[in-house]
């Protein structure tokens, strides 16, 4: 399940975040913490940057159009 919505913050930096809440096993989240203590990054930034890269591959194998 994955739950999308406007930041309530009345100015982040970055007006064009949101908030997403995604439910995991607990083996995943420390295994995904553990990465991103390996490359020093928050757990939030580590899961951006995979979501990031999954998607750039979805477009280029065309599974998605490009932006």
């Amino acid at each position: 399940m994955i739950k999308l919505e406007k930041n309530k913050i009345a100015y982040d930096g970055d007006m064009g975040k949101v908030t997403v809440t995604i439910y995991m096993e607990e083996e995943d989240k420390e295994a995904l913490q553990q990465l991103a203590d390996a490359e020093e990054r928050s757990l939030s930034q580590m899961a951006v940057l995979i979501v990031k890269r999954a998607i750039k591959q979805a477009q280029n194998d065309g599974k998605i159009p490009p932006k």
